[in-house]
């Protein structure tokens, strides 16, 4: 029996870029631990058939079009939660976007959008939900960040500052909304397997023909192995933590055959 202190039932959860990936299997798996469940991306193509799996398994859920890095739609976001279940329990910030490009060739442009969706997007969603936190007495709030983040990512600099911003923001909002009863920390993943990201790889022919290549544990990981640690943060089990990066990289890179 699963102890109460990792339960996830009733908490009212907004979690964006909820429609795939990593995002819909978040959705899923709180939404069938009895979680009510409010999934945001820019396009309802992708969120409407989650809406339909968690309805059609008994559970609740709310599909909301938004773009991140508009701060009225974000705001109307957690305002709708509010007015639809009452609160907003967990905020999980999984939303994302990025492309491939040398930085000398560059345009400010293409450097603000996706620092503006991936950082900027994570701000709008943290003060919107937390706002709403501070005045309920308290909330979670889950960000996902990238271990290109952590290490860097060739022609993908943009996303991985983006990304190592969410992981700084993660740590100085912690120490700010503490005093509000509001947990805040990130999850960042490693290589994920994702339809998108290999529909993108396979359309470059860059599908490695071991996916663990280079990997300690000789393999990459699966959409649920990102959930359940994002549904562990969000639980009671883990109340003592605030602040925290919690890295799911299968070990990282292994050091056999090198040097």
């Amino acid at each position: 029996m699963i102890p109460e202190a990792y339960s996830v039932n009733d908490k009212v959860t907004i979690i964006t870029g909820g429609g795939t990936g990593i995002g819909k299997h978040i959705a899923l798996r709180f939404a069938e631990s009895g979680a009510p469940v409010v999934i945001a991306s820019r396009s309802l193509e992708h969120l409407e058939p989650v809406k339909k799996e968690i309805e059609s398994a008994g559970g609740q859920a709310l599909a909301l079009q938004c773009d991140v890095r508009d701060p009225d739609q974000v705001q109307a976001v957690v305002d709708a939660t509010v007015s639809e279940f009452g609160r907003v329990d967990v905020m999980v910030n999984n939303h994302g976007a990025s492309f491939r490009c040398d930085i000398l060739d560059m345009s400010p442009n293409g450097w603000n959008s996706i620092v503006g969706i991936n950082l900027t997007g994570t701000f709008l969603f943290c003060r919107a939900a937390g706002r709403a936190m501070r005045d309920q007495g308290g909330g979670t709030i889950v960000n996902i960040s990238s271990t290109a983040g952590t290490h860097g990512a060739p022609a993908m600099a943009h996303y991985a500052a983006a990304k190592a911003g969410v992981i700084n923001f993660t740590t100085s909002l912690a120490d700010e909304l503490a005093p509000h009863s509001i947990r805040v920390n990130c999850v960042t993943p490693g290589p994920i397997i994702t339809e998108g990201f290999l529909e993108v790889l396979d359309a470059r022919g860059e599908v490695p023909k071991n996916l663990g290549q280079g990997m300690v544990m000789d393999r990459w990981g699966e959409c649920d192995e990102i959930a359940f640690p994002v549904m562990f943060l969000a639980s009671e089990a883990s109340g003592f933590m605030t602040g925290a990066n919690i890295i799911v990289d299968g070990g990282g890179r292994s050091s056999r055959g090198l040097g």
